[in-house]
């Protein structure tokens, strides 16, 4: 039988913080498979680069799509989730 394939997508420290445990939990299972994709936040100098704590606490990311803009302008939000929109559809097609 084949693993499952769960993939966890996490942009900030807060939901990282929300989501630690469950991508524990699917880590530590025989039947899943889990993938980790970084985005936002914490890819951003700005905020720290975050993606390393997830990496220190023993997790390996599958991708980081980087796909912030530094700007919080409705410009800036719809640049950032086109960004996202092509970068998953990417990422999914392998």
């Amino acid at each position: 039988m084949s693993k499952r394939t769960i993939l966890v997508v996490t942009g900030t420290r807060a939901d990282y913080g929300l989501l630690r445990w469950i991508m524990q939990a699917i880590d530590d299972s025989p039947k899943l498979e889990l993938q980790i994709v970084a985005t936002m936040m914490h890819l951003s100098p700005e905020f720290g680069s975050t993606y390393r704590e997830i990496e220190q606490d023993g997790f390996t990311l599958t991708e980081k799509l980087d796909i912030l803009d530094p700007s919080d302008t409705p410009q800036a939000m719809a640049n950032s989730m086109a960004k996202g929109v092509s970068g998953f559809a990417g990422f999914l097609a392998g």
